[in-house]
């Protein structure tokens, strides 16, 4: 569905690669629980850093768009290794309370601070007026609560949440990606600010940067489709 110009080989290979992947992170975010600095060594290619500390020496904090593409938890740990600004990944909590815990004081011992999903919106809103980082991985179905945007060419529900922040608070959105070289070893790659404008109608506005953050996910996923969590039912409206 994503990529309907690829062949049933090609599709095949990347969905082993992505299963490969998924073992890769998982061993990798284990080891770096022993020193999370070690991922300053890992990172062994940075573009487009200067976005980050220009969002943070601006005092108004940055809104951190991902995907689940590369190691996504190493991203978020590298920004807070770096110590570019404090930073605190909006996720979707486990609903084992034993899991839930063990996943939050892995992802505190990397340095990142977690918010549910679910919680009042106004906890985010606080955290970006305090000029920190908010995390936000972009690429899973919206529900009921999302809106319709284009995404890798179709239309699907999408969380507007991102969108939203932006709206409230004028906080850039600066996409960034991890991507893996090899074990162990990275590519950050940092993009300029998504540009928008706020416009006197709301609804027309988060529709436009909602879509706009679509397309930067999307360079995101072509850029390593093996490295994507293609396994998430992205685009059920259509299967």
């Amino acid at each position: 569905i994503a990529f309907p110009d690829s062949d049933e080989k090609q599709r095949c290979q990347w969905v082993r690669q992505s299963y490969e992947h998924l073992i890769r992170m998982g061993a990798e975010c284990i080891m770096l629980q022993k020193d999370p600095r070690q991922v300053l060594e890992w990172v062994v290619r940075c573009r487009g850093e200067e976005w980050l500390e220009k969002a943070a020496a601006s005092g108004k904090g940055a809104i951190i768009i991902s995907g689940h593409v590369g190691n996504w938890e190493l991203g978020g740990s590298w920004i807070a290794q770096k110590g570019l600004a404090p930073i605190t990944a909006i996720v979707r909590h486990s609903q084992d309370p034993k899991e839930k815990s063990l996943v939050d004081a892995m992802r505190n011992k990397l340095g990142v601070k977690t918010l549910s999903k679910d919680a009042p919106m106004t906890r985010a809103v606080n955290v970006l007026r305090k000029g920190e980082f908010v995390g936000i991985l972009s690429d899973q179905h919206g529900g009921n609560a999302g809106i319709s945007a284009p995404f890798l060419g179709l239309q699907t529900s999408t969380s507007p949440g991102a969108a939203v922040f932006a709206w409230l608070t004028g906080t850039p959105l600066i996409p960034i990606r991890a991507v893996r070289l090899a074990p162990c070893r990275f590519e950050i790659v940092i993009s300029p600010p998504i540009e928008w404008t706020k416009g006197n109608d709301r609804d027309a506005a988060i529709l436009d940067i909602t879509t706009k953050i679509n397309q930067s996910v999307e360079e995101m996923v072509r850029a390593a489709p093996g490295q994507w969590l293609c396994q998430h039912r992205r685009f059920r409206e259509h299967y």
